[in-house]
């Protein structure tokens, strides 16, 4: 036997045991809590769990049920995949609507007698993030553990392996732009027609739904072989003057389903001052009466009040009272941030919270970081 022939022989074993790994774990456990038996600290836990799953109804979030479900058509009848594309910016609702619609029973992970069955598979993509690392995680999500270190199209071929065996016919991305973020033209090619090749798949065809910032909706429309097949629902900030009643009607509903007393979402100014401090943007606005009603429970408070909208406010911005949307006496003297570069920056300080650099900080302890 040559060497060569050897060589050969290896790795088709090591490739046997490698497709053939699996660690089975828990994807869904997202973290551990502490145990307790204090009726106090449990119903407190039962209330804050109860703030987090509240969903009040949108328009966006009815278009895109509507297409979610014609995509589960698809399902049922082996059709090539579509895309569904959420864009918008930090704190649009993305992520929420994402979370409603995979929440239908019938799509949940079950466990048969030829194993896990899987009909949909959520994955946030992390920061930074290439196509290799995307494929990992995604083999990490179906239980799968490499044990040698993979090519990007080996990666790949085994994601797709893995989701046709699994049953995997729907891939929910969120948080796509950070695949997208660094890449140059050859790599956004290569992205392109992987996703494109999940959706046309002969053996098992998926239905993509994918959920990023806008650089998501402008990559897609650049390949024609993905655009059409993709419907795009854009989460854009609502307007102060133009959409008052939306922001009322929005407000209203969250204050039914906290189930606690509130200082007034809809009285006097209120609404002002939570368009203000959300952008306009309905996500943030939920996360901000969520965030208050978690801080009001956790002070033993039965009622949110201004003082808990004013912290959970301020927590991401680091602002003083004299900026602070829900403690200013008029809250119309303060301005949005309007230019482009201003909103990228208001976008980051409410999604990862207000860093000062300090003086002494330098470039590569920065870059380590």
């Amino acid at each position: 036997m040559t060497e060569n022939s050897q060589k050969k022989i290896i790795d088709e074993v090591m490739r046997d045991a490698d497709e053939a790994l699996y660690s089975e774990i828990d994807p869904d456990r997202k973290f551990n809590r502490l145990r307790t038996t204090d009726p106090q600290r449990l119903a407190r836990r039962a209330k804050l769990k109860a703030f987090r799953a509240i969903d009040v109804s949108t328009a966006k979030a009815v278009a895109a049920k509507q297409y979610f479900e014609g995509m589960r058509d698809r399902v049922d009848a082996g059709i090539e995949g579509n895309c569904l594309v959420l864009h918008g910016r930090s704190g649009a609702g993305k992520t929420h609507i994402i979370k409603r619609l995979v929440a239908d029973p019938d799509l949940q992970p079950q466990e048969t007698e030829e194993g896990k069955y899987r009909p949909l598979l959520k994955i946030v993509a992390p920061a930074p993030c290439t196509l290799k690392t995307l494929g990992l995680r995604i083999l990490h999500r179906l239980g799968y553990r490499p044990k040698k270190s993979l090519r990007e199209n080996e990666v790949w071929d085994r994601v797709e392996a893995n989701m046709r065996a699994q049953g995997v016919a729907i891939l929910v991305i969120d948080e796509m732009h950070n695949v997208l973020a660094g890449r140059n033209a050859v790599e956004r090619h290569k992205i392109a027609m992987t996703l494109k090749s999940l959706m046309v798949s002969e053996e098992n065809p998926v239905q993509l739904i994918l959920a990023g910032l806008d650089s998501l909706k402008t990559f897609v429309t650049g390949y024609s072989e993905l655009h059409r097949r993709t419907h795009f629902v854009e989460l854009v900030a609502l307007e102060g003057v133009k959409d008052s009643k939306k922001i009322v009607k929005f407000l209203k509903g969250l204050e039914e389903k906290l189930s606690m007393r509130t200082c007034g979402f809809t009285t006097h100014d209120m609404p002002h001052r939570f368009w203000f401090a959300s952008r306009g943007l309905v996500g943030r606005m939920a996360y901000f009466a969520q965030e208050a009603a978690t801080i009001a429970v956790s002070l033993d408070d039965d009622i949110v009040r201004e003082e808990h909208l004013a912290e959970a406010y301020s927590r991401p911005y680091g602002v003083g009272d004299d900026e602070n949307p829900f403690l200013v006496l008029n809250p119309r003297t303060l301005k949005l941030p309007k230019k482009e570069e201003d909103i990228r920056d208001d976008d980051e300080t409410f999604l990862r919270g207000t860093r000062r650099k300090e003086p002494a900080d330098s470039e590569e302890e920065l870059s380590e970081d």
